[in-house]
């Protein structure tokens, strides 16, 4: 698995969009260490509006090389 760690989301809707057209599972590192699918929780991707912009930090693990490039050429974007 890839790890990436997302400090600025910047458009939500088009992260999750992006988490949702990934090729592989796109898992968010919860507080206690577990691993939450969001590309099979829906709840999950829609708490992502809510999260306090200053406070931001994701512990992100994909299980596709392709997607990892993906998700580091929209964090250079910061999702714009």
């Amino acid at each position: 698995m890839y790890r990436i760690n997302i400090r600025k989301m910047g458009n939500v809707a088009k992260f999750i969009n992006m988490v949702k057209n990934s090729r592989g599972n796109v898992y968010l590192e919860l507080p206690n260490q577990m691993l939450c699918d969001l590309k099979q929780n829906e709840e999950a991707l829609q708490m992502l509006y809510m999260i306090n912009p200053k406070e931001f930090w994701l512990e992100l693990f994909l299980t596709d090389k392709q997607d990892s490039y993906d998700f580091m050429t929209y964090m250079i974007g910061a999702g714009t």
